[in-house]
């Protein structure tokens, strides 16, 4: 799909980050409150196999191009009610604009998926599970209880009330 051209995305990337950053982030694979939103501009609706959409999202069956996304920024609860998505209503229409075409813009590889559809992590694949006669520094989990003795040097570092 190309480039939504109705809006300024490097002026609808400072609103992004403004409006949109704190649920959502730009790394495939990766989901904060909201989904991850690398290359959504174009994809169908609720895909993601590592997100639980509302079940109106998976039922709405949408591409996500500038009709869908224009109305569904300005207020996604008046557009699905069960939306899960809590953010307030953004009705100017030049702005929501702009953070289309920055979504627009916003394109990575896909990652591979495992066989339920789940981003596979090469990094951590390559990691050994238990410890080696080389690599002491990785165990294996414990199912036992670890006792921490008491002390002011086994503190936390911030008390938490």
């Amino acid at each position: 799909m190309s480039v939504y051209e109705a809006g300024d995305a490097k002026r609808g990337q400072l609103i992004y980050e403004e409006a949109c950053a704190q649920c959502h982030q730009l790394t495939p694979g990766l989901n904060k409150k909201g989904p991850q939103l690398m290359n959504i501009y174009g994809a169908k609706s609720a895909q993601l196999a590592d997100f639980d959409y509302s079940d109106g999202l998976k039922a709405a069956g949408w591409e996500w191009t500038a009709e869908k996304l224009d109305p569904y920024i300005e207020d996604n609860e008046k557009v699905i009610t069960d939306s899960k998505m809590l953010a307030d209503p953004m009705p100017d229409a030049s702005e929501r604009a702009d953070v289309i075409a920055y979504l627009s813009t916003l394109r990575a590889p896909v990652p591979a998926l495992d066989e339920e559809g789940f981003p596979i992590n090469d990094a951590d694949a390559a990691k050994p599970s238990v410890a080696t006669d080389k690599d002491e520094q990785s165990k294996p989990l414990r199912d036992e209880a670890l006792e921490i003795p008491a002390g002011a040097e086994n503190k936390p570092a911030a008390d938490f009330q």
